[in-house]
């Protein structure tokens, strides 16, 4: 991915002031491999890894799971390498990890050209890209992400952060990794909730940004619930790891705050928050997808056809467990924390039909209820059948 532009500065002076302007580009790989730790085959990563310091961030869980080929990989990396676990849950994203973080990279005397490698989820890479965004004021590191959702969103941008004062990503800053490495083999030791919660923001990518990819997931999200990854499964993690990169790339930065990719992200914080991270990420933003289209089905903006399409595959892609949303009230002051994040406008992303979206800056109390109230209903729907309030929406 690169963005911006050549390498340019500029001063001018006069007798009070003097300003300094640098534009440059930002260029970083994401590379889609197999069986990346293979110590047997010469590839791209071993070439970045051979005669550097490593400072490597594993999941403690990914590392129970392949220690082996972890192990046997960097021994044959000809390099000198240090490997630490942490539990990668959202009560550890914090700064106390990025310090503990810091301090052991500090102890290892790792040098201002060594390179941090991160292996996991994205609360892994949030907390390691952060970490080498502040040791010695940036230094290099790796991506490789191990959850679908670090495939196709947390392991192809430039935000690195953690959570703060019990709000999300509160701290954090915009530094990209000289590479990320997506091998899809990882996905076949994911639980069924982390598949689930990765379709939700590949759902996202389709609905507002690519009409194909939507129709690919309607076609094979079993497939990824079957834990049966293939040709199709790849090409939809592919499709949706481009069509985010192409969004992010003239805007890296977000000196635009209207961002598509932002859908599924205006009420997704706060019922993350709300629910004491019960609720994982990726069905939080499925439950804002389905909150977002049923405002703009309200609306007029999404047809019902269209309605019933982004219904009916979510309803099919489901939830793990059944969640208690907050109140109305709650719901409804929470929008004032996503104006401040989108200084002072609201940007909430609607889909207008499959493959597009508008922005608005307007949510009435009483379309959000019935968008609440809906969503309510439809996550006991799978125990207790349609209700009344959900069918009127059909009609």
């Amino acid at each position: 991915m690169s963005a911006g532009i050549n390498l340019a500065s500029m001063i001018s002076t006069n007798k009070s002031i003097i300003k300094l302007s640098r534009n440059h580009s930002i260029n970083f790989e994401v590379h889609f491999a197999t069986d990346l730790f293979n110590s047997l085959t010469k590839s791209t990563l071993q070439l970045l890894c051979r005669n550097n310091k490593l400072f490597i961030v594993i999941d403690k869980n990914v590392y129970n799971l392949y220690s082996r080929r972890i192990d046997s990989f960097f021994k044959n990396c000809n390099c000198l390498y240090k490997i630490i676990l942490i539990e990668a849950l959202e009560e550890n994203k914090t700064m106390k990890t990025v310090t503990e973080i810091c301090q052991a990279a500090k102890d290892f005397q790792m040098k201002r050209n060594s390179i941090f490698i991160g292996i996991g989820g994205g609360i892994t890479l949030d907390i390691l890209g952060f970490a080498a965004f502040l040791f010695r004021r940036k230094t290099r590191y790796i991506r490789i992400p191990t959850t679908l959702v670090g495939l196709v969103d947390a392991g192809v941008g430039v935000k690195v952060g953690v959570n703060f004062d019990n709000a999300k990503n509160l701290i954090g800053g915009y530094y990209a990794p000289i590479a990320t490495f997506n091998d899809q083999s990882f996905l076949k030791t994911l639980d069924i909730s982390n598949i689930r919660s990765g379709l939700y923001e590949i759902v996202k990518m389709g609905l507002v940004n690519d009409k194909k990819l939507f129709q690919l997931t309607e076609q094979y999200y079993k497939d990824f619930l079957n834990n049966n990854f293939n040709n199709k499964t790849d090409e939809i993690i592919y499709l949706s790891a481009f069509s985010m990169m192409k969004e992010l790339e003239p805007n890296l930065h977000e000196h635009n705050l209207k961002r598509s990719v932002d859908f599924g992200h205006t009420f997704s914080t706060f019922i993350e928050e709300s629910s004491g991270y019960s609720m994982n990420h990726g069905e939080a933003v499925g439950l804002d997808i389905l909150i977002s289209s049923f405002i703009s089905l309200q609306r007029g903006i999404l047809s019902q056809h269209e309605f019933n399409r982004i219904f009916n595959l979510i309803s099919s892609i489901g939830f793990t467990t059944r969640y208690q949303l907050a109140s109305l009230d709650k719901f409804y002051n929470s929008l004032d924390n996503v104006r401040n994040h989108r200084a002072g406008d609201l940007n909430l992303v609607l889909p207008s039909k499959i493959g597009s979206c508008i922005f608005t800056n307007e949510c009435l109390k009483e379309e959000l209820e019935k968008a609440v109230d809906f969503s309510k209903d439809f996550i006991h729907w799978g125990t207790y059948g349609r209700t009344k309030r959900m069918e009127n929406a059909f009609l």
